[in-house]
């Protein structure tokens, strides 16, 4: 009866490389019994039930180190904590697995959106509420002060939240919607989250924005292109019926992501809307 196994053989046997049983005697975890003459690698039969627990382990996503660990400890109590633990450390896994899934969801619905949207197009429909972790008010966009609040405000910001996939927000005083140039006026800064997760912020970082009927168009390059946007709102107000009530809320939908250049940026305004019912002069 046959000894040895060549290094060879009991790879074929666990169906893997030489390569990784070279590597597995390399750290010590799994040797030989001995070394020929000729410098090659032979097991014995028996070493057979060790393999199986290894690649058992492996199997299991238990780590190489931890597998020596198991190696010197085996009996049930200790293996069913140890199996205990890896179960609770692949749970964690499938949970963040899904978080991502959930992420690239909302990316691709987010970038489905921006392949479709129409510049010239406005819109009157009912908007779901929705919640928002809301910035410091932000006095100037280029002024040094306002870096600070972004820095304060996004490392508050768990990042399952702040790279969910939602395009980040603005929110601008309503009356500022009639100023010459809106693109100056005060505003927070916006991070969309899901109701169930309102309870890891404080009260007042918490913003909704309202449930109702919302007038909304998509522009692009709003740095240079607002003040026309915003008359183009205007006359539609007009036109319909509409009054303004309430705050202006902006949606990013296409940021550095997709372009390098700023003037690519494609931005979604929301202005809550009821119907006029002054008299027509």
């Amino acid at each position: 009866m046959k000894k040895f196994l060549t290094i060879s053989e009991m790879a074929n046997y666990a169906g893997i490389s030489r390569r990784t049983l070279i590597y597995y005697d390399q750290i010590g975890l799994f040797k030989p019994v001995k070394i020929g003459e000729n410098g090659y690698r032979y097991y014995s039969i028996e070493q057979y039930f060790e393999l199986d627990v290894i690649l058992l382990l492996k199997n299991l996503d238990v780590p190489l180190e931890e597998i020596q660990t198991f190696l010197k400890n085996r009996n049930v109590s200790y293996v069913l904590e140890g199996f205990m633990k890896q179960k609770e450390r692949i749970d964690e896994e499938i949970a963040k697995l899904k978080n991502i899934r959930q992420s690239l969801d909302n990316y691709i619905d987010r970038y489905t959106t921006l392949k479709n949207f129409d510049l010239e197009s406005i819109t009157y429909s009912y908007r779901e509420a929705e919640y928002f972790v809301a910035s410091e008010v932000i006095e100037n966009f280029y002024d040094i002060n306002s870096l600070q609040v972004y820095g304060r405000f996004y490392s508050s910001i768990d990042s399952s939240d702040l790279f969910s996939g939602h395009p980040i927000g603005f929110l601008v005083e309503g009356g500022a919607f009639y100023e010459e140039n809106f693109h100056d006026a005060p505003y927070r800064a916006l991070v969309k989250i899901p109701s169930e997760r309102l309870h890891l912020y404080k009260d007042q970082q918490i913003l909704q924005r309202p449930a109702g009927y919302y007038v909304s168009g998509f522009m692009k390059d709003e740095i240079h292109h607002i003040n026309i946007f915003n008359n183009r709102f205007r006359n539609y107000l007009k036109e319909h019926g509409y009054q303004l009530n309430g705050d202006i809320w902006e949606l990013l939908w296409q940021d550095e992501t997709t372009s390098e250049n700023p003037e690519d940026q494609i931005f979604e305004v929301l202005i809550p809307v009821i119907k006029n019912t002054a008299p027509a002069e």
